[in-house]
């Protein structure tokens, strides 16, 4: 049509009709060139056919304007200087998209083949719980190749001896999870533990440390018990006349009460009110998965979200989740700063490290507050980072843990018996599950243990190169993101022979049949004392491996111990009958889920006893 039956004026058309031009043409320059690129063509080759098809589109478009407007149009793109440095503009962005998608190829990393912007992710279309095409890529890629996240580039491992040299022999190179490039600085979670680097994760973890160790836990084991008791009366209370419960929501509550009564002494009973603030809260926090917009554009384009969403302060996870635990936290921060109490709990460590600071500062400002002494002095951000991560992490991962050993102990009924019968042994001379007790239930541990391998509650770990570094062939430069899915590790066959069995007593990536023979069946036997000692440390990662593995991990085990063996002290548990097996995962979150969660029926026991 021509332009003479617009009914708009010819300048509009110029403002508004030039810039969707320049939009077009910057997708045909892509489309162009990746073509090209994929019949291996030169750059500068796939540059000037771009440039050759813009030529075109032009000439199509002039052709189509009358003689009358035509002159007019003329006339206005004389006194417009767009077109060069528009052209200039696509150009220049076309090439920062597609040059450096040849970087693995010049180095001879093999790897599935990127496209311009988007880089693989594509690869994330099934969801981050997609095993099959997991392992398809190992199968034949190798334990180590490279893929885009976007335009950032990542090596993929699960050999072995890589993974060795990343978290343990060259840990130095590879301590921190995040580049400086990459991560978010806004506050105050990004003074979180697991987003700190170098020196600062250094002094931050020193501080939190003694809050887990066994004396700590000891004395744990009581209020554990107590929020468990909980957990089993509201599992009778739920499942009255046969009825059946969800028991993934019954343990995000337990987890939730205990995490908030032993790491910051306060009892928020969300067992009894199931829409308490921090339940809702925690769930929105976690509601973000892989088909946020935000997170997309963020991953594809991070050097440009990157300022802004600084700039802006914002964050991943909803500003009024962070507000509201940010809230409540130096409300506590200020009540104990009031009432001078002795607790020694996380909390308190990081208060005292809070104090400590502020008297270095007045001795030698901030410098002087960070650098002198023991450097183990904390910000006011340090605490509330810290203190949110740990209420978040302890209450969904545990929960899931929690909530997927019983799917598995209910779908093998041998197992199951053999869990009780342990259960009943350990527990004939006692009333509560104390710290010794918790060492005893060894075939139960294996049982979670291999619950972990199968279902681990985050699908990838991370590390970032801090240094130009090389692991055997490979070479890594400096701020390369090393991508780790642990699900091909946990599932390879060779680690865990018949990978997709629950065996409990096997317990050595997680489905690779080639570490676990049958990696898709449960066998706890795989992680008995003798099978663990046979395996690397680094074919079981639900927690990581080496110094920054998951500081809350002996916690987590001891929880999980205390709340089975509670409830299967008063209980046989079961599936209901309208429970999917098997489970359906959520495909885009970033924590292991159920998806429709995880319904059970219970049967009362006597006294311990069938």
């Amino acid at each position: 049509m021509a332009l003479e039956f617009l009914p708009i004026p010819l300048s509009w058309v110029v403002l508004i009709v030039l810039p969707v031009l320049f939009y077009i043409h910057s997708l045909f320059v892509l489309l162009s060139l990746s073509l090209l690129l994929a019949l291996r063509r030169r750059f500068l080759t796939s540059v000037l056919s771009c440039l050759i098809l813009w030529g075109l589109l032009l000439v199509d478009v002039w052709l189509d304007l009358n003689r009358r407007r035509r002159r007019q149009l003329h006339h206005h793109l004389r006194s417009l200087p767009i077109l060069q440095p528009g052209l200039a503009l696509t150009t220049g962005t076309t090439t920062y998209c597609v040059r450096p998608l040849s970087m693995f190829k010049k180095m001879g990393v093999a790897g599935p083949k990127p496209y311009p912007v988007i880089g693989n992710m594509m690869e994330f279309k099934n969801g981050l719980w997609d095993i099959e095409l997991q392992m398809s890529r190992v199968k034949e890629f190798g334990g180590a190749y490279g893929v885009f996240g976007g335009m950032r580039p990542a090596y993929v491992v699960t050999d072995r001896e890589f993974l060795r040299e990343i978290f343990i022999k060259q840990f130095h190179n590879f301590a921190d999870r995040s580049a400086s490039t990459t991560a978010l600085e806004v506050r105050p979670m990004c003074r979180a533990l697991t987003d700190l680097r170098g020196d600062v994760w250094k002094i931050v973890r020193t501080t939190i440390s003694p809050s887990f160790t066994g004396g700590k836990l000891k004395l744990m084991t009581d209020i554990l018990n107590r929020c468990a008791d909980q957990l089993v009366d509201n599992i009778g209370t739920s499942t009255r006349d046969g009825a059946a419960c969800d028991i993934k929501e019954l343990s995000s509550a337990f987890t939730m009460d205990a995490i908030a009564a032993v790491a910051f002494g306060t009892d928020i009973n969300t067992q009894e009110t199931p829409d308490h603030p921090f339940v809702v809260n925690a769930k929105k926090a976690f509601g973000m998965d892989l088909k946020n917009p935000l997170l997309w554009v963020y991953l594809i384009l991070p050097k440009i979200t990157k300022p802004i969403m600084e700039s802006l302060q914002v964050s991943l996870m909803p500003r009024d989740c962070v507000n509201f635990f940010s809230g409540v936290l130096s409300q506590l921060m200020q009540q104990r700063q009031a009432g001078g109490e002795g607790r020694v709990d996380m909390m308190q460590l990081m208060m005292d490290a809070h104090t400590m600071r502020d008297e270095e500062e007045g001795e030698g400002g901030e410098a002087g507050g960070r650098t002198r002494g023991r450097k183990q002095a904390l910000s006011r951000d340090d605490v509330l980072a810290n203190g949110i991560q740990f209420i978040l992490a302890g209450y969904e991962t545990t929960a899931s843990t929690l909530s997927f050993t019983m799917y598995n102990l209910a779908t093998h009924p041998d197992v199951l018996d053999k869990v009780i019968r342990e259960v009943d042994d350990v527990m004939k001379d006692r009333d509560t599950v104390d710290y010794e007790a918790c060492k005893k239930l060894e075939y139960m541990e294996m049982c979670i243990m291999e619950n972990l391998r199968i279902y681990p509650a985050a699908p990838r770990l991370a590390r970032v190169a801090t240094a130009d570094t090389k692991i055997q062939w490979l070479t890594v430069p400096k701020g390369m993101l090393m991508d780790i899915p642990v699900l091909p590790i946990h599932y390879d066959p060779e680690r865990y022979p018949e990978p997709d069995k629950f065996i409990p007593e096997s317990l050595p990536i997680h489905y690779n049949p080639e570490r676990y023979p049958e990696p898709d069946k449960f066998i706890p036997e795989r992680f008995s004392k003798e099978e663990r000692q046979k395996r690397d440390p680094c074919d079981w990662l639900p927690f990581g491996a080496g110094p920054r593995n998951c500081i809350g991990m002996r916690l987590a085990m001891m929880e999980a111990k205390i709340a089975l063996a509670k409830i299967l002290r008063s209980y046989r548990i079961a599936l209901a009958p309208d429970m999917e097996v098997p489970v359906q995962l959520s495909k885009y979150t970033a924590f292991v889920k159920p998806e429709h969660g995880i319904r059970i029926t219970v049967e009362p026991r006597n006294s311990g006893g069938d």
